[in-house]
């Protein structure tokens, strides 16, 4: 890609637990991304389903406050805060607000070691 281009997200996935996905939809030619992105929500009072994967994973929150929980680790975050997942490294979280949960979502097949 040698030109900056607007990228369109996929139709919501949604989640039995409420939570709501949008994959980033990048056109055929830029499939060759080195990542993934998406944005997801999780609504008040609800915890996303717990999501293990061979690929690194980066949390940005955007709005709202939650807990993620991952093993026995349990970290409170809010809006600007950013969470860190090495591949197959269990994880999921709960919204401890009043608000929707907004986060971004930006993951990457990972070849360094596990942090």
């Amino acid at each position: 890609m040698t030109r900056p281009r607007r990228i369109a997200y996929r139709s919501p996935e949604r989640h039995d637990s409420g939570m709501v996905i949008e994959e980033a939809a990048p056109a055929a030619q830029d499939e060759r991304w080195p990542f993934k992105t998406a944005r997801f929500e999780v609504p008040p009072g609800r915890t996303s389903e717990l999501d293990v994967h061979d690929v690194a994973e980066l949390w940005m929150v955007r709005t709202g406050t939650g807990t993620v929980a991952s093993g026995s680790t349990r970290l409170d975050v809010g809006p600007g805060e950013m969470v860190y997942f090495a591949g197959r490294v269990p994880h999921q979280i709960t919204n401890t607000g009043t608000e929707p949960l907004r986060l971004f979502s930006v993951w990457w097949t990972s070849t360094g070691p596990a942090a």
